[in-house]
């Protein structure tokens, strides 16, 4: 049931009662009114009979439809991070009741608390990249983990955090102020070994093109092609921005990424910027 309908509905409810509890009201008075014959007297009872019942179907209407609304919208959400790191890390733009929301990664779901069977699941895969990892193996270690509890929730499936638009808001917000007029954004992602190439860095570099336009934004990688140490050369800035594109720091941004030694081999200079999930906390 739509919100806009549910409103609807109690709005009805509520002129309906409000109408039955004025009209016995009325008749109230008018019975008690000298020289009331006995015909209208008893004409009057089932006038307030009447009303009464239009008032309890208002109220018995009310209760129906704020049951069913509660019912079509009362969900669990499941955040599953890719390890511990990112277990504080919520979907931005989404609120969600503290007491509906549960938390594990994908080392752990078999023996975390899992919300319960009784509404759907929505399962939020709080990854930077769709693959393997956040689609066929998170769906079979929660298929599995459900099995062994003898349960089988709905689970929805969420777009992962990459794909989440206001990942590319958060950092031209935090870029804005850095920006001079030779200064570029290389973006650097993981990659992946599969055949496709994850849709989702591109179209957080698109996203950042639409936001700060006129500046140049590249994308590399250091899992595949192309290399953002062969990107960061043909780069026409000569100060430039190194955003990676990753849940939270650790290996890969203190080993894989351009470095500023690398920058100066080409004429230019680096400046590493926060992850891309890190912009996302308070």
């Amino acid at each position: 049931m739509k919100l806009t309908a549910t409103r609807a509905i109690l709005l009805l409810c509520a002129v309906l009662f409000a109408t039955a509890l004025w009209g016995s009201v009325g008749c109230g008075l008018s019975l008690a009114e000298p020289g009331c014959s006995a015909e209208e007297s008893s004409y009057l009872r089932r006038l307030i009979y009447l009303h009464f019942g239009l008032a309890q179907l208002a109220v018995l209407g009310a209760g129906i439809t704020l049951y069913l609304r509660q019912r079509r919208w009362r969900k669990y959400y499941l955040l599953v991070s890719y390890n511990e790191k990112g277990l504080q890390l919520n979907p931005p733009g989404i609120r969600m009741p503290a007491d509906r929301v549960y938390r594990c990664h994908l080392g752990n779901i078999r023996s975390a608390t899992l919300p319960p069977a009784d509404a759907p699941v929505l399962v939020y895969p709080m990854f930077m990249l769709s693959g393997h990892s956040s689609g066929a193996k998170l769906e079979h270690e929660l298929n599995a983990a459900y099995a062994h509890r003898q349960q089988a929730p709905e689970l929805f499936y969420q777009p992962v955090l990459g794909a989440s638009p206001w990942l590319a808001r958060a950092a031209a917000g935090h870029i804005s102020p850095l920006l001079t007029p030779h200064t570029g954004v290389l973006v650097v992602a993981h990659g992946s070994h599969i055949a496709e190439a994850p849709p989702e860095p591109a179209l957080f570099c698109r996203r950042l093109r639409e936001l700060l336009p006129g500046v140049e934004v590249a994308l590399g990688y250091f899992s595949q092609e192309p290399a953002a140490d062969s990107v960061l050369p043909r780069m026409q800035a000569q100060h430039v921005l190194l955003l990676p594109f990753l849940l939270t720091e650790g290996l890969h941004t203190t080993r894989d990424l351009p470095t500023a030694a690398t920058a100066t081999a080409c004429g230019k200079t680096l400046q590493r910027l926060p992850v891309v999930a890190a912009l996302l906390k308070p």
